[in-house]
């Protein structure tokens, strides 16, 4: 018997107020995802599929936050700019510790051989939020369905979860802050700022012990 799991898709989905230019995810999308995940009865969690009331809009969000609590895997459609939908979507499957995978390919719009940021050249860039919050990165849907079925298969496969983001405010502070003229600034001039800033972050204090 295959063993099922069920794969949230989040991107884009069509609305009359935003170009129609946008990639979605296809039929076409899908069926390459089951064809690379034979072993597996999937299936798709999909936001543009549904009959409820659009109206509804905390219906809508509760909607999209339970097929995303509900999912073993979330497929992120990053080949161009997403809205800030995708980005909650991705750190509500993080603050569950559901793998993440982003299907950004290389000279899309979240991943550059070369770019610049504020003036700054960087070399083989990622969107920060989209490199932290993914546990892979990959170039096209096959890669995708392997790292699924890597992770399935696989229970040792390291998973990002709510601790990574208090590890990465940790990192800033210890490498970064120092160099960070304009925060120093805020962290002087607001000394309870300061101790927000500075307190150690519950998750990473369960994550050391």
């Amino acid at each position: 018997m295959k063993t099922k799991i069920a794969i949230y898709l989040a991107g884009t989905i069509k609305k009359g107020h935003e170009k129609s230019d946008e990639s979605y995810w296809t039929d076409e999308d899908m069926n390459v995802l089951e064809k690379n995940l034979q072993g597996y009865e999937v299936s798709f969690l999909n936001p543009a599929f549904r009959t409820d009331d659009l109206s509804d809009q905390f219906s809508v969000f509760g909607r999209d936050m339970l097929q995303v609590f509900s999912s073993n895997i979330v497929f992120v459609d990053a080949r161009d700019r997403r809205g800030l939908g995708v980005g909650a979507e991705m750190m509500w499957a993080k603050v569950n510790q559901i793998p993440v995978v982003t299907w950004a390919p290389k000279n899309s719009h979240y991943h550059k051989d070369q770019t610049t940021i504020l003036g700054v050249p960087v070399a083989d860039f990622i969107h920060p939020f989209v490199e932290s919050l993914s546990d892979k990165v990959v170039g096209n849907l096959t890669d995708g369905a392997q790292w699924i079925h890597s992770v399935i298969s696989n229970a040792a496969v390291d998973i990002k979860g709510i601790q990574f983001i208090g590890l990465a405010m940790e990192h800033y502070k210890e490498s970064q802050l120092h160099l960070d003229q304009p925060m120093q600034k805020l962290l002087i001039f607001n000394e309870e700022l300061h101790q927000r800033a500075h307190r150690s972050h519950p998750q990473v204090i369960l994550n050391s012990k």
